[in-house]
């Protein structure tokens, strides 16, 4: 019987993850951070799957991401497209013809995401029946998106694309449930939020498996 539910993270090998916009963080704290807030992503994903029923899947990424992934539960497969909303439509659409009545799209920095905050969008979708998701605080981009399979609708990920978001939910005839989740809503972008999230919760290696 297939899962209801497919939880997918996109990632890019750990020699590219924030180099440009880390440039000031050393690369092997850089890549501690990476892996640190991946891993937590999955658990908490993982967590989650666990009670409604699901899998997540970590989507490209090096030898180290694929360890990582499946240290902390998850399955990992190459990247299938090239760019970022290629590749996930691509799972997506392999979620939804293995049988998943849904595809639950994460980030993969995340610091400071729990199981709770991964139910409470499934919640929100009252069954795999509509679209919801979490709006990023810092640029309007989308931190969270699950879409159903009978509504299904292509990702544009991006600056403002919660927005893009609502809009194609609309089209496909089910309107975007905007969940609020704080933990969910801040991600680590820039070199400040990563300051921000060490002076406040620790390395990101501090946080493994706290979800």
């Amino acid at each position: 019987m297939a899962s209801p539910l497919r939880v997918l993270v996109p990632m890019k090998g750990l020699d590219q993850a924030k180099s440009r916009l880390w440039a000031d963080v050393p690369a092997p704290e850089r890549r501690a951070a990476v892996l640190g807030m991946l891993e937590r992503v999955v658990r908490a994903a993982v967590g989650a799957c666990t009670v409604v029923g699901g899998t997540c899947t970590v989507v490209g990424g090096d030898d180290a991401v694929r360890a990582a992934s499946e240290a902390a539960g998850a399955v990992w497969t190459p990247d299938p497209a090239s760019g970022l909303n290629a590749a996930l439509w691509s799972a997506m659409r392999t979620a939804y013809a293995e049988g998943a009545l849904a595809a639950l799209f994460l980030p993969a920095d995340l610091p400071l995401i729990t199981s709770a905050d991964v139910l409470a969008v499934v919640e929100a979708s009252r069954g795999y029946a509509r679209p919801a998701g979490v709006e990023a605080v810092s640029d309007g981009g989308t931190n969270a998106l699950l879409v159903p399979a009978a509504c299904a609708f292509e990702p544009r990920l991006g600056e403002d694309s919660f927005a893009k978001h609502r809009a194609a939910a609309e089209a496909a005839g089910s309107p975007l449930a905007a969940v609020d989740l704080p933990n969910i809503a801040f991600d680590v972008d820039t070199a400040a939020d990563y300051a921000w999230a060490k002076a406040n919760q620790g390395t990101a290696l501090d946080l493994l498996g706290r979800a």
